[in-house]
């Protein structure tokens, strides 16, 4: 790991244990053992480092390419948005674990952050609208597949079923907020959408 990787990812742990407002530079030399000047040898300042943790941890994260998912049918796009949240959950808990902050964090903490991030940073909001505007139009894309393959009731509305689906997937990950165990959340994400996909059928 590079030292600007270890500085992004010792930020990112105290970020979700303490939030934006607790965390101090003198708290990051602690955590990563570089000194103050090594630091900024690498990031301007404090929220230039906050913003490339927002960056790696949330955009890159979140963030796909639609071209690559048009193609997918119901269940495809299923396992890849499934994929996405486990990898989040799978990062979470990875960090965390490192750290031995188990006991102090679970995914309400990058909920918590996450929506801290979305209330300082309108250059992420916009960021992220755009990523929910496609998430919206890969599950019509996907519907809208199936549907030519004969695979869901030909009087399937497409784009209520689209944001019935991309709610599903927001509120189910959003009640996994108290749960340590990223893997659990997604496992149970995965069975609702499929419960509602075969209600299609």
């Amino acid at each position: 790991m590079s030292t600007e990787e270890l500085i992004l990812k010792k930020t990112f742990n105290l970020l979700l244990i303490k939030g934006f407002d607790a965390v101090s530079i003198s708290d990051i030399q602690a955590s990563t053992g570089l000194s103050r000047g090594l630091l900024y040898h690498y990031f301007k300042n404090k929220d230039d480092l906050f913003i490339q943790v927002t960056e790696k941890y949330f955009i890159q994260m979140f963030d796909f390419d639609i071209q690559k998912v048009k193609d997918y049918d119901v269940y495809e796009f299923t396992d890849f948005m499934c994929n996405r949240f486990a990898a989040i959950g799978n990062t979470v808990t990875d960090i965390v674990a490192d750290s031995g902050a188990v006991e102090k964090v679970s995914i309400l903490n990058y909920h918590f952050l996450f929506y801290q991030v979305m209330q300082r940073d309108s250059v992420f909001r916009d960021r992220y609208r755009t990523t929910i505007e496609k998430e919206l139009a890969g599950w019509e894309y996907a519907l809208k597949n199936s549907l030519l393959k004969g695979d869901l009731k030909k009087e399937v509305d497409e784009i209520a079923s689209a944001r019935e689906l991309f709610t599903l997937t927001d509120g189910i990950w959003f009640q996994g907020i108290f749960n340590v165990n990223g893997k659990l959340v997604v496992k149970g994400l995965k069975k609702v959408l499929l419960h509602y996909i075969e209600l299609l059928k």
